[in-house]
């Protein structure tokens, strides 16, 4: 199944209010709005009148605006309404409209036109009460950079030393990389608390970690204790705007307790602000340095630490699973 034919998110469900939306997914400007009957639309942002941004004008009973003439568009894309004159019938949408739900906190499209059969790519399923928040941020990388850059473990003792991990205390752990239905997934065992601040402030003792990616663009991390429990689960969805650049949705699930849900989120909020930070910086300075080399025939260098980013690579240039054995790999992370 190629990316187009699958659903992106394009917005978080709560931003989706009363009035219009504007965004972008691959390349194209849409305007989200709700319909009549609650449910999300997306339309091209462009008036076919005279092109005015449709995003800019506004919902009236469940139809889009137009701010310079007062078109009004339902969210079929068929004109509904051209103030001054007696408008026929109009059984021909003007507007391509695409796809659009509602699932998991976010409003998805699909770009392809036809409604994919596979449901919005969910997080992973918990069990247990939790407290939610989200992050969002746009960075300039390919899909690729930003999910190998969330799922590598080898960066975090240099990008975010002290946040997430030392250099100087790594751990000797098993890592076991496995295939998955629409992605690749891999399982840390026998690695304790990581020295960095965020793990000492908010994470008991370790039991097993997880990173996995699944098409077309979800990356997580998830932490569970001895027990099974989840510490905590950060489930990236990552979107392609366009311009070389990405959106990304992400939800922050902690294991309910003790700690006011409001004062963690107040918390975590900062720590991850200040790596998301760290991370945009040096996908753009490696992005920006790619471009400097671009009419060079080089390609990036695997090595034996890098257990997801060669599949991930396939994994997107393909859009289809993988089929390898699961292989065991000895690591000091």
């Amino acid at each position: 199944m190629t990316a187009s034919a699958r659903w992106w998110p394009v917005a978080l469900s709560h931003e989706l209010g009363k009035q219009p939306l504007a965004c972008q997914l691959h390349d194209l400007p849409l305007v989200l709005f709700r319909a009549e009957d609650g449910t999300p639309a997306a339309l091209p942002d462009r008036c076919p009148h005279r092109f005015a941004p449709l995003s800019a004008g506004k919902v009236r009973d469940g139809q889009i605006e137009c701010p310079y003439h007062g078109w009004r568009f339902a969210a079929d894309g068929r004109c509904t309404r051209v103030p001054g004159t007696e408008l026929e019938r109009c059984d021909k949408p003007l507007l391509d409209s695409l796809p659009s739900c509602e699932a998991h906190g976010l409003v998805w499209v699909s770009p392809a036109g036809d409604r994919p059969a596979i449901l919005p790519v969910a997080p992973a399923e918990q069990r247990q009460a939790l407290d939610t928040f989200w992050i969002t941020d746009e960075v300039e990388c390919s899909l690729l950079e930003a999910a190998e850059n969330f799922l590598d473990g080898f960066h975090t003792h240099f990008v975010h030393a002290g946040w997430i991990r030392h250099d100087r205390q790594r751990q000797a752990i098993s890592a076991r990389v496995r295939p998955l239905a629409d992605g690749v997934e891999a399982l840390y065992s026998e690695e304790g608390t990581q020295s960095g601040l965020i793990s000492r402030l908010f994470e008991g003792e370790r039991g097993i970690s997880m990173g996995r990616f699944r098409l077309p663009g979800l990356a997580e991390i998830e932490y569970r204790d001895r027990k099974g429990g989840l510490n905590l689960l950060v489930s990236a969805w990552l979107v392609p705007v366009g311009n070389g650049r990405l959106r990304l949705f992400a939800r922050i699930a902690t294991a309910r307790g003790w700690l006011p849900a409001a004062l963690k989120r107040l918390v975590l909020r900062r720590l991850f602000g200040v790596i998301l930070r760290q991370d945009r910086q040096i996908l753009e300075q490696v992005s920006a340095n790619q471009r400097r080399f671009e009419h060079l025939p080089v390609k990036p260098l695997d090595g034996r630490q890098d257990l997801l980013g060669p599949s991930i690579r396939l994994l997107i240039e393909g859009g289809e699973a993988l089929d390898f054995e699961e292989r065991r790999v000895e690591i000091r992370l």
